[in-house]
C-alpha cells in the first residue's frame, strides 16, 4: 500500500493556508492535485509558435515551445541546465534552435547543446550537456506533449480518434479556470445541467428536465474511461415538444421551475430538435471514446452534430487550462468553411462563453476539502474517482481494489438502493470489466 500512503502524504499537504477537512479515507485525498503525469496532454495550437519561444506551464512544470529543425513544434524544460536561465525569455537566433537569454547556451529540439555563443565555437560544453526534452506531436494543428519521465505511450491511447482520421475537422478554444483540474473535470455526468444551465441558449434550444433521483447508467472501460450507457439511460432529456414540466415540492410548498416562461418560445426550435434527434450517434467505433470521462483529463459529449471534448489540463494545484475540442465531419469544403465561420461567430460563444462559464460560476467558490454526501445521481463521479486510482503511474488493480469504501461512496450506494437501482459499486464494476 506504499503508493496509497505516498499519495495521501503529498496531497494532504495541500491546503493553501487554510484548514483542510479531507479525511484519509476520502478518495479525493488520493487524486494528485497536479494531475497524472504519464499521459499525453494538449498544450497549444501549433500556429501560435512562430519565430519566438512560447512558455507554458503544465502539471506544475514550466515548458518552452519552439520550432525544431524539421519545422515541428518542440518542447524543453524551461530551465537552462547551465545556471537556471529562463529559456522562454530567450531567442531563436538560428532555425531549429533556442538560446538562453543569460549566457547564450543554444539548444536543438532534442535538448542538445549546440553552442555557447559568448565562448565561441571552441567552447568545450557542446555535446556534454543536455536539457530535458518533452516528446511532442502535432495533430490537426494541436501540439500534444508527453509529460511522463519514461518512454511515451502510443499517442493513440490518450488522444481521441477523430485526430487520426482524414475527415474530421477540429476547432479549438482555450481558457483558464482558477480551480483544481479534477474539480473542473468532475463537472459532467451528474444532475447539475437542468439547474445550472437553465437559462443558457443551448438549454433553451434543447431543454433537459430534471432526472429525478435516478442516475443514468454507466459503463467502466478499465484504464480508459467511464462512459454513459446510452441504451439503458434513465432520466428526463426532452428534445421533442420542448416541455419544461413543473413539479411540486411539498416541503417547499411550491413548484419548480417557478415559471414556465421558457416554453413560450422553445417551440420555435422543435423542427431543429427533431432533425438532431434523427441523426445517428457520432461514429466512434472505439468503445472507450464514447461520451463520458476519459483519462487523463477529458469529458466528452456526443451532440450528434459534433463531438465535444473538454480537457481540464492541470497548471498548478489551483489553476487549470480548459482546452475545448469541437469535432465535426463536413462532407465538402463549403461545409468546412461553414463550420469554422459558425464556430467563430456563434458556436464558440454558445458552448464556452454562455454555457461552460455557467459551470465555472458554480465551481469557482466550491470547497473540495470538506465532507461530502453523494446522491445517487453522483454515481458517475464515484466511478471516475475510482478510475483515476488505476491510471498510469498510480496503483495496480489489486492495490486499487483494496482501497476501502469511503463514507461518501457508502452514502451514494444507499441512495441508489432507495431508488430501486442495480447498484453500481466501483470495485465490482472494475473487476467485472477487467
Amino acid at each position: 500500500m506504499a503508493t496509497i500512503e505516498r499519495t495521501r502524504e503529498s496531497i494532504s499537504s495541500r491546503s493553501n493556508g487554510r484548514q483542510t477537512h479531507l479525511r484519509p479515507s476520502d478518495i479525493r485525498a488520493l487524486i494528485p492535485p497536479l494531475g497524472l503525469t504519464d499521459y499525453w496532454y494538449p498544450a497549444l495550437e501549433a500556429k501560435k509558435v512562430r519565430n519566438k519561444p512560447v512558455g507554458l506551464k503544465l502539471l506544475g512544470e514550466e515548458l518552452v515551445f519552439f520550432r525544431g529543425g524539421d519545422g515541428e513544434v518542440k518542447a524543453l524544460w524551461n530551465v537552462c541546465p547551465h545556471r537556471g536561465g529562463s529559456l522562454m525569455h530567450g531567442d531563436c537566433h538560428y532555425a531549429g534552435t533556442i538560446s538562453c537569454p543569460y549566457h547564450g547556451w543554444t539548444y536543438d529540439g532534442e535538448g542538445n547543446v549546440l553552442a555557447v555563443l559568448p565562448e565561441g565555437p571552441e567552447s568545450q560544453v557542446p555535446g556534454k550537456v543536455k536539457a530535458r526534452a518533452y516528446p511532442t506531436q502535432t495533430l490537426k494543428g494541436m501540439v500534444f506533449v508527453w509529460m511522463g519521465l519514461g518512454e511515451p505511450e502510443p499517442i493513440e491511447e490518450d488522444v481521441p480518434p477523430e485526430f487520426f482520421d482524414d475527415t474530421s475537422q477540429i476547432l479549438y478554444r482555450t481558457e483558464y479556470w482558477p480551480v483544481n483540474w479534477n474539480v473542473a473535470l468532475e463537472n459532467g455526468g451528474d444532475a447539475h445541467v437542468p439547474y445550472v444551465h437553465r437559462d443558457s441558449l443551448k438549454q433553451l434550444i434543447h431543454p433537459m428536465a430534471g432526472s429525478g433521483p435516478v442516475p443514468q447508467r454507466n459503463r467502466v472501460v478499465p484504464g480508459k474511461a467511464v462512459i454513459f450507457d446510452r441504451m439503458a439511460r434513465q432520466g428526463g432529456r426532452l428534445t421533442g415538444r420542448g416541455d419544461w414540466p413543473q413539479r411540486y415540492f411539498p416541503a417547499l410548498g411550491g413548484k419548480w421551475p417557478k415559471s414556465r416562461w421558457r416554453t413560450r418560445w422553445s417551440w420555435v426550435f422543435i423542427p431543429a430538435r427533431k432533425r438532431v434527434s434523427r441523426r445517428p450517434p457520432w461514429d466512434c467505433p472505439e468503445e472507450e471514446w464514447k461520451s463520458g470521462h476519459h483519462l487523463p483529463a477529458m469529458f466528452r459529449n456526443d451532440h450528434r452534430t459534433d463531438m465535444y471534448t473538454r480537457n481540464s489540463v492541470p497548471v498548478t494545484e489551483e489553476l487549470s487550462r480548459q482546452v475545448y475540442f469541437k469535432a465535426t465531419r463536413p462532407n465538402s469544403w463549403i461545409g468546412r468553411v461553414y463550420e469554422r465561420v459558425h464556430f467563430t461567430l456563434i458556436g464558440r460563444w454558445m458552448q464556452v462563453t454562455n454555457f461552460s462559464r455557467q459551470d465555472f460560476t458554480a465551481i469557482a467558490p466550491q470547497r473540495y476539502d470538506t465532507a461530502e454526501h453523494l446522491s445517487a445521481t453522483d454515481t458517475h463521479q464515484v466511478l471516475w474517482r475510482r478510475l483515476v486510482l488505476q491510471a498510469r503511474g498510480m496503483m495496480g488493480q489489486e492495490e486499487a481494489y483494496g482501497v476501502d469504501i469511503s463514507p461518501p461512496e457508502q452514502f451514494n450506494f444507499e441512495r441508489q438502493m432507495e431508488s430501486d437501482l442495480e447498484l453500481q459499486k466501483p470495485a465490482e464494476l472494475f473487476k467485472a470489466e477487467a
